[in-house]
């Protein structure tokens, strides 16, 4: 995705059909982390890709891990 992207441009969940929104972060240096994470707008659904240590984890949420 690139700076010229249109709202309302994102992927659709492969899950579910939802949309899914980019998140971002704060690495431990204070540094902006475009896009580290990716989850479902569809709230039954709860699936996400997050980027961790230069690795790729997906799947869906748990009670445990919900906030």
């Amino acid at each position: 995705m690139g700076d010229n992207c249109e709202c309302g441009s994102f992927p659709k969940c492969q899950k579910c059909g939802g949309q899914l929104v980019p998140l971002s972060d704060f690495s431990n240096n204070a540094v902006s982390i475009r896009y580290k994470s990716w989850a479902c707008t569809n709230k039954d659904c709860r699936f996400f890709i997050v980027l961790r240590g230069g690795d790729v984890y997906y799947g869906t949420a748990t009670a445990e891990s919900a906030r």
